[in-house]
């Protein structure tokens, strides 16, 4: 039916096809951001990844687009439909990587996925098995899997494993059998609805892709209903658009209102997939969250002042001194500033290098831009650096380091921030890194506990030891 309005309003090709197509990959409201976190993981990372969305958020589109951007030795098996068996699931792993014939067992069967593991080891392969509705697979087969997470060489892992799924994903690996699966899990993304502003954007991003040249072809009330009907989720945007545009075409209209939309909600009825949790629009709920925003600031105001009794640090857990005490929320976004990397000043000394420089209060912009590059230098300068660290952001390297810092020391003290530059695909770029934590454990409660408006970046654990490779790749 989409073709039918197509020369009507000028379009190559249907702008709101609910097909995944990466064509039409909308990097706004973080997802450019998470698509870059994937990427790395998958070239970089050994272990279980978790992606959760909403049914029709783009988890699909977003798989589908990071397998399409893998460097050529990452080799990988995609399972769109994983509700297999656990002898079904190893069989069809095998068919991807190009296995034909198999034992009639299952030990056998592994056995036989460990040699061809074994031997794109050897090739300078990485493999990658990506399983899309992770959350409809069978306990047994997810344990599978896992198993297969445990093949490895002295210092690798064989092969990395992406879930994506629905929030019943979440609820699938807190089940007590699947334990093993849930500590193997060393990331958890969330692709969450897209916001007003960003559903706008969305839409005026495939109408655009699409062939469109004119003006704003939704007009305010039918964007207003339209948004705030589909919940934010890009599959409900996309039927209700479509059948909207059908509408207009059917009485030559040639901009959408607030009617056509009307229509196409008649049409669809109610959304049988929207998640009954929400119960309120944002909107109503605002004016409660501010009172409490303002109400946790005075809390918090009044518990670090120096009246107060000792402070709570919000990483706790962590036992260096790179570890992040908390600081008043703010409400600011962060946002990533390009930056260009100061040379690192002079070593100061191993035992304490962060403390080694004067208070954070006394030091302007630059110069803490420098101390976080000087201790991640020292940090790496170890033969085999240990520990783990919450990468906060990448920015697209060159003068906002310093700028970058001063946004963020509204939540964490400078101190704790470590830096690095980096290059990707012959691109500049600087990392930032919070914290130095002994294991895995006490790093993920650091980033589990950071303020809202340092996650928007997507932050992720990283090994110091996998940055020391990084750099010397």
């Amino acid at each position: 039916m989409s073709a039918l309005y197509l020369d009507h309003f000028g379009l190559n090709k249907p702008p709101f096809q609910i097909t995944p197509d990466i064509d039409f990959f909308f990097s706004g409201s973080h997802r450019g951001d998470l698509l870059s976190a994937l990427l790395h993981v998958a070239d970089h990372e050994e272990g279980i990844v978790t992606v959760i969305a909403e049914v029709g958020s783009g988890k699909t589109l977003l798989a589908r687009l990071m397998l399409s951007r893998l460097p050529e030795d990452v080799s990988t098996v995609y399972l769109a439909n994983p509700c297999f068996s656990r002898d079904e699931i190893l069989s069809a792993i095998a068919r991807d990587l190009g296995l034909s014939e198999l034992p009639a067992q299952t030990e056998g069967k592994l056995a036989a996925l460990h040699q061809e593991l074994l031997r794109r080891h050897g090739l300078g392969q990485r493999v990658l098995l990506v399983l899309d509705e992770a959350h409809t697979m069978p306990v047994e087969s997810l344990e599978e899997v896992r198993l297969l997470s445990n093949l490895e060489t002295a210092c690798h892992k064989l092969v990395n494993i992406m879930l994506f799924g629905q929030p019943e994903l979440d609820e699938l690996l807190a089940d007590r059998h699947l334990r093993q699966v849930r500590d193997r899990v060393i990331h958890r993304f969330e692709l969450p609805p897209l916001p007003h502003d960003e559903g706008a954007a969305y839409i005026d991003h495939r109408l655009r892709t699409a062939g469109w040249h004119g003006g704003k072809l939704f007009n305010a009330a039918a964007l207003n209903l339209l948004l705030k009907s589909s919940g934010g989720r890009a599959r409900r945007i996309n039927l209700l658009a479509d059948k909207c545009l059908l509408a207009a075409y059917a009485e030559g209209k040639r901009q959408i209102e607030a009617r056509h939309v009307r229509s196409a909600l008649r049409e669809l009825q109610e959304d049988p997939a929207a998640p009954t949790r929400i119960g309120f629009p944002w909107w109503t709920v605002l004016p409660v969250s501010l009172a409490l925003a303002v109400l946790m600031t005075a809390i918090a105001l009044w518990i670090l002042s120096p009246s107060a009794s000792k402070a709570p640090a919000l990483m706790a857990s962590a036992p260096s001194p790179a570890a992040t005490a908390a600081k008043p929320p703010q409400h600011n976004d962060v946002g990533t500033a390009p930056s260009q990397a100061a040379p690192p000043a002079q070593p100061a000394a191993n035992a304490a290098p962060a403390q080694a420089l004067p208070s954070p209060e006394k030091q302007p912009p630059g110069d803490k831009a420098k101390a976080a590059f000087l201790r991640t230098a020292e940090k790496l300068a170890q033969p085999k650096p240990q520990g783990y660290t919450v990468q906060l952001a990448t920015l697209p390297g060159a003068s906002g380091l310093p700028g970058y810092i001063a946004l963020i020391e509204q939540h964490i003290d400078a101190p704790q921030i470590f830096a690095h530059n980096w290059a990707h695909r012959g691109k500049d770029h600087v990392a930032v890194f919070l914290g130095n934590y002994a294991n895995a454990n006490e790093a993920r409660a650091a980033l589990n506990q950071l303020p809202k408006p340092l996650k928007t970046n997507q932050p992720i654990l990283r090994t110091w030891a996998g940055i020391s490779k990084e750099l010397k790749l």
